[in-house]
């Protein structure tokens, strides 16, 4: 078996440049149709609330800790823990249908916690998302005292779109995923293929010089006959 370059491997690739293209398109298309019908759509959305606290916290890190009335970054930690509370506490967890992810967590590190809801329902995430705004007023009080959780921005709307699958990025996969497939395969047909092509093939075969080609008059005469036959 003789030696494949690099340039070999190139010559490869464009010999089958059309199967190679068309592959490629076709399973990118094959991908983006596949992910556009065949994977649910999800939808998010989010709304905020802010903490404003003075005094001490009950039960949550076992120490007392004070933070200042009305600052807008007193405490990452206080943040972090109205995060958690306001995830699995009761009241939150009644509010949550089934199917659907809440993400609570504080914004740049600062006592506003962003509440982003998804599922496959966008009105539905709008909703949820609005009720647990509403709600951590409530859930805060039962847990801290001399504070307050209150609504923050705007609230969350229903989405125009589905946050997910990204039919884009499926497609992009299945072109790479196509190019790589079909220029593998292009090379396996080139590697298999035993004929001893014109040219260059004789001498890298068998490391002989080809100063003239023969023309296979027989095959050339009976190819012409057989045309002339479908003419006629």
């Amino acid at each position: 078996m003789r030696d494949i370059t690099i340039n070999d491997i190139l010559k490869m690739i464009i010999a089958h440049i059309k199967l190679i293209i068309i592959v490629s398109v076709i399973a990118a298309l094959g991908a983006y149709i596949y992910a556009d019908n065949f994977i649910p759509k999800r939808y998010s959305s989010s709304s905020m609330i802010c903490i404003k606290y003075i005094g001490t916290t009950e039960g949550t890190t076992g120490e007392d800790t004070k933070f200042s009335s009305g600052t807008i970054n007193p405490s990452t930690s206080l943040a972090d823990h109205c995060a958690v509370i306001f995830t699995y506490s009761e009241e939150m967890r009644e509010i949550i249908p089934g199917g659907y992810t809440v993400t609570i967590r504080p914004v740049n590190e600062s006592n506003v916690l962003s509440i982003a809801v998804s599922g496959r329902d966008g009105q539905v995430c709008a909703d949820t998302a609005n009720a647990i705004r509403n709600a951590a007023p409530v859930v805060f009080d039962k847990y801290y005292s001399g504070g307050e959780a209150v609504p923050f921005g705007y609230a969350a709307s229903v989405p125009g779109q589905h946050s997910s699958p990204d039919e884009t990025r499926y497609a992009l996969i299945g072109f790479v995923a196509g190019l790589i497939i079909s220029v593998l395969i292009s090379i396996i047909i080139e590697i298999i293929d035993t004929t001893i092509k014109p040219g260059d093939d004789l001498f890298k075969s068998y490391s002989v010089p080809v100063f003239a080609e023969i023309v296979d008059f027989d095959s050339d005469t009976s190819a012409k006959k057989k045309g002339g036959a479908r003419r006629s």
